[in-house]
């Protein structure tokens, strides 16, 4: 009896997590390097840009549900710049940076550490309120962020926990 009870509990526990909007998959990103759980089918677009005087080339898997953006960026690192730990870490606090000035929110003296979940709540032109929840990786060979946008007052509070609790860098 306890063992129906238990199995009764983890499966309305499922069913509360469920959502017709939110199709959960599981996904291999970034050349192989993220495991992601998506909540619907990602799409990647990639383009080059330049960090340093190097061309990096940078990806962008994202899948949106109800205007809400779930995505995982991917950026590998060009050798000069593996050799380079300096460089590296410059690039990934560009990177957060950019965040809060995209959001128009004041940089902070001290940004987020590495591979730790942080939030911004802003404004983007013509949405009003943005709210961002992200984390960046900054690994010896590539940098990695996984991160959440959605308006500030229908942010997917508990699908933004799940995703980006769901994200596994790998080394190579």
């Amino acid at each position: 009896m306890a063992r129906y009870a238990c199995l009764m509990i983890l499966l309305l526990g499922m069913l509360t997590g469920c959502s017709p909007e939110y199709n959960w998959r599981q996904v291999q990103v970034a050349d192989g390097m993220v495991q992601a759980i998506f909540p619907d089918k990602p799409e990647t677009a990639k383009r080059t840009l330049d960090f340093a005087g190097h061309a990096v080339e940078f990806s962008l898997t994202a899948a949106t549900v109800n205007d809400a953006v779930f995505a995982v960026g991917y950026a590998p690192l060009p050798e000069a710049l593996e050799k380079d730990e300096a460089a590296r870490t410059r690039m990934g606090q560009t990177v957060m940076a950019s965040f809060y000035q995209n959001l128009g929110v004041d940089i902070p003296a001290e940004l987020p550490a590495f591979g730790q979940p942080f939030e911004i709540t802003g404004k983007d032109s013509g949405k009003g309120a943005v709210r961002l929840r992200a984390t960046t990786w900054v690994l010896p060979h590539a940098l990695v962020e996984g991160m959440v946008t959605a308006r500030a007052d229908a942010f997917p509070e508990q699908q933004a926990q799940e995703f980006l609790k769901g994200l596994a860098v790998g080394g190579r």
